[in-house]
């Protein structure tokens, strides 16, 4: 058996690479049918070294040891887990969001630039230490309560909370389980926070308007029609919501005061400040209607949106000679 038991002594490629039988070179080489033969022979030869089975010249199988055939696998299992691991932090540190990965004790495994920039520490030095370690300011805090919920029960959990790293600030939260890690993603909203909070402002303002009963607010869109009114507006000239809503607003003022109102319109939608005007509406009543109205231009997050104006009734005897359009 031992003559059946080749090498191949004039391969393709003798430093070592693959040659045209598709095996190093100075490797054991043993035919399919040998192998059937002196199988005990072989089996001896491949817990030294790797044993190469051919068929019609070329290989097709490698006999080697089991504890070759573990170690082989083993490493191959964790180049797998290495790379799919690489290719995860590399894909979180370009997301727009902070992301930290713990393992199940909590120690830090991967901070992103993000996070780095929102918790104020280099990435180095957060990287190692259980998370409670690198960031002493979450103890006790809500970001503490919802992480350890996903640690220890594997809950996904979703929150808006104060941020434990900036008075004032607030976070978007959220921490789930992936594999045995738990990832923790959260972004800064102070922003919209304060804008929510501005805007229930503005809605109280408006509902304290209509309780008040004596001022009349109108949103005008970008093209001057009337896109929003509150009671006492509709009140003061006797018209039913729906009598107004697409409406140019210049339209209900007296014929001969509308260049001006127009004028003062067109001033506050170009940003030239706030206007105050005294002018005459037409009522559902026959009457016109002395009035004064201040003009305000409405800007939203991608440029002018229209305008707000607020108009008080007037007494007739107090209002001025209307103001001319410039010629």
């Amino acid at each position: 058996m031992t003559q059946r038991v080749t090498r191949h002594l004039n391969p393709v490629g003798s430093d070592g690479m693959e040659g045209e039988g598709g095996y190093p070179a100075e490797s054991p080489v043993v035919t399919a049918a040998d192998l059937v033969r002196g199988f005990s022979e072989c089996r001896d030869m491949a817990t030294r070294t790797p044993l190469y089975i051919t068929h019609h010249g070329r290989a097709t199988h490698v006999l080697l040891g089991v504890n070759e055939f573990r170690a082989l696998k083993a490493q191959s299992g964790n180049a797998g887990q290495e790379s799919a691991e690489e290719k995860l932090f590399a894909l979180a540190d370009w997301v727009d969001q902070a992301v930290i990965i713990c393992d199940q004790d909590m120690r830090v495994d991967f901070v992103n630039r993000v996070a780095s920039a929102i918790c104020r520490k280099p990435v180095g030095q957060m990287v190692g230490p259980k998370l409670d370690v690198v960031l002493p300011s979450i103890s006790g805090s809500l970001m503490e309560v919802h992480v350890r919920r996903t640690v220890s029960g594997g809950e996904p959990s979703a929150a808006d909370i104060p941020s434990p790293f900036a008075d004032g600030a607030w976070l978007r939260l959220q921490s789930f389980p992936l594999g045995r890690s738990t990832v923790i993603m959260f972004r800064d909203i102070t922003e919209d926070v304060r804008r929510h909070r501005l805007a229930d402002a503005k809605a109280a303002i408006i509902e304290a308007m209509t309780a008040h009963g004596d001022v009349g607010y109108v949103r005008l869109s970008v093209r001057g029609t009337i896109d929003a009114v509150d009671v006492p507006f509709t009140d003061m000239l006797s018209l039913p919501r729906e009598r107004v809503m697409g409406v140019q607003l210049t339209d209900l003022v007296l014929t001969h005061g509308r260049a001006a109102f127009r004028q003062a319109l067109e001033r506050a939608m170009q940003g030239q400040g706030a206007q105050c005007v005294q002018t005459m509406l037409l009522s559902n009543r026959g009457e016109a209607v002395a009035v004064k109205a201040s003009i305000v231009a409405l800007h939203g997050a991608y440029g002018a949106e229209g305008a707000v104006v607020l108009i008080t009734a007037l007494d007739g005897s107090t209002v001025v000679e209307l103001p001319r359009a410039a010629e």
